[in-house]
């Protein structure tokens, strides 16, 4: 077992797919219950399948993280079906708005739609479930930033922005919330081939890369990755979900504050 989270609650934004999913299932193995909470889109109804094949509950939330009214009313709806939260997850995130291209610099719409999903959809959903927190005198908040927040890749400013403030807000909100006995952490991972990945492969190919086109994207990321990778190898859902549980269990209960990589040894600050 990485951590026991049985009996706690945890609602994880962008949940349906990718490193969500990983992260959903790797938590319910702990023991959790899991909320995941998705856009409509998404594949949420999957992974609460998956969730109740390992013998826990699940519910699924239509969720636009950038609506804050949709939010709280996710949080409340946790905490009236299930009578708490115990962990937040905000997973949910972008790289920039469709048809955003890492070989150009960030346009306005891609600054937009990362600063208000990766950042103020983060902070307003946040906000929403710290009243329960600070009323039960316990919880465990989990942010997932990127190691591009530590370094970022050529042409993301934009994104890079948005998660290494993440990684500010984790910490200046640690310090919040340390006397309700709330823990805040960030994860930050290295490269996974998930849809998120793969959506922007497309795009370059798209585009004319050169060097993406006529290639299999998949060896396209693989070669990318082991030149910045000590380990030399990518991450899975799996991988970052096994971080989040041990950061929402109370194994971890004087952890808070911190952004820990894992990715391969790309960064070692």
């Amino acid at each position: 077992m990485i951590a026991d989270l049985t009996g706690k609650t945890a609602i994880v934004t962008g949940g349906g797919q990718g490193i969500g999913r990983g992260i959903s299932l790797t938590m319910a193995g702990q023991g959790a219950d899991i909320a995941i909470a998705d856009l409509p889109s998404g594949h949420g109804p999957d992974v609460a399948k998956e969730v109740e094949a390992l013998g826990r509950k699940a519910m699924v939330i239509d969720l636009d993280v950038t609506d804050k009214a949709q939010g709280a009313a996710a949080i409340q709806r946790v905490i009236d079906d299930w009578g708490h939260l115990d962990i937040l997850v905000n997973n949910a995130g972008v790289a920039g708005a469709p048809g955003s291209l890492p070989t150009q610099p960030g346009r306005d719409e891609d600054w937009e739609l990362t600063w208000r999903v990766n950042v103020k959809g983060l902070a307003d959903l946040t906000a929403a479930a710290l009243p329960h927190f600070k009323e039960r005198n316990s919880g465990k908040v989990v942010n997932i930033a990127s190691v591009a927040g530590r370094a970022p890749l050529y042409n993301t400013v934009h994104y890079a922005t948005t998660k290494i403030s993440v990684i500010a807000y984790t910490q200046a909100l640690a310090k919040e919330m340390a006397q309700y006995n709330v823990n805040v952490n960030a994860v930050c991972p290295g490269r996974l081939y998930t849809q998120f990945w793969e959506e922007w492969m497309d795009n370059r190919e798209a585009a004319g890369d050169k060097a993406v086109v006529g290639r299999d994207h998949h060896e396209v990321f693989e070669d990318a990755l082991k030149s910045v990778m000590p380990l030399g190898r990518e991450q899975s859902p799996e991988d970052i979900g096994a971080m989040v549980a041990f950061l929402a269990s109370e194994s971890a209960r004087n952890i808070t504050g911190q952004s820990i990589q894992v990715d391969g040894g790309q960064v070692m600050v």
